[in-house]
């Protein structure tokens, strides 16, 4: 009886540690803030371009990479709470410094939760649903070819933490680089099947037009046909 219940316990324990560990905004994260002028050009997450009355924030790398995912909160709208208010801000760039928590805001954002004199502030924060409309769409970056392509989500509801492709029946997970895109080799010029899952755990499909057989010497944005469901 004793090992059919420690059997029984080990079994529930690798169940849950194979369900996804968050569900968008319902964990509140703990940490402090900053604030910079920067960001606008040049992020991390090559999320350009940023429009100049966006609020938008960096993150630290231990939130940046969560799940161990490089880049799992690129693109991300997070609400933060501060000492004065709370207020949305988008994550496009990389706090290398900061620790657990930490958030690099644009001034505006600043101004909104805290006092500018203080230059740091204690916050909380938790991911949100983005304030978008419309179905996702991706950029494929510069240099991408039928042998070696980087196709970064943009316009997503929640993080999108992987992509896949379908390639003679079967489903080829693309590396999801430092820098917000998901990378792989051969995927060919014919149009071609990919399916993404979000931090939530919902996956959707989509068809992605062909790739150019040589590198395109300029990044370009392709629609696509989907968008991921609210969180439940």
């Amino acid at each position: 009886m004793k090992f059919c219940i420690s059997s029984i316990i080990a079994m529930i324990l690798l169940i849950c540690v194979s369900l996804p560990v968050l569900a968008a905004g319902t964990e509140t994260n703990y940490g402090y803030a900053t604030y910079t002028g920067s960001g606008y050009s040049g992020g991390a997450a090559l999320l350009d371009p940023i429009p100049s009355n966006m609020e938008i924030t960096a993150l630290n790398p231990t939130d940046y990479n969560r799940f161990g995912v490089k880049a799992a909160l690129a693109g991300a709208y997070l609400e933060v709470k501060g000492p004065k208010g709370r207020t949305i801000v988008y994550v496009n760039d990389l706090y290398p410094e900061a620790t657990k928590g930490g958030l690099d805001l644009c001034p505006t954002s600043f101004a909104k939760i805290g006092d500018m004199s203080a230059g740091k502030i204690n916050v909380n924060w938790r991911i949100v649903k983005a304030p978008i409309s419309g179905n996702v769409s991706y950029r494929i970056k510069e240099g991408s070819s039928q042998y070696w392509a980087a196709i970064q989500v943009r316009n997503h509801k929640y993080p999108v933490l992987k992509m896949e492709y379908l390639k003679d029946g079967q489903w080829i997970n693309m590396e999801k680089t430092e820098w917000n895109h998901f990378i792989s080799t051969n995927m060919g010029t014919r149009p071609v099947k990919i399916r993404m899952t979000d931090i939530n755990g919902n996956t959707i499909t989509d068809t992605l037009s062909g790739l150019l057989q040589s590198g395109t010497s300029n990044a370009y944005i392709v629609p696509g046909n989907v968008q991921f469901p609210d969180a439940n």
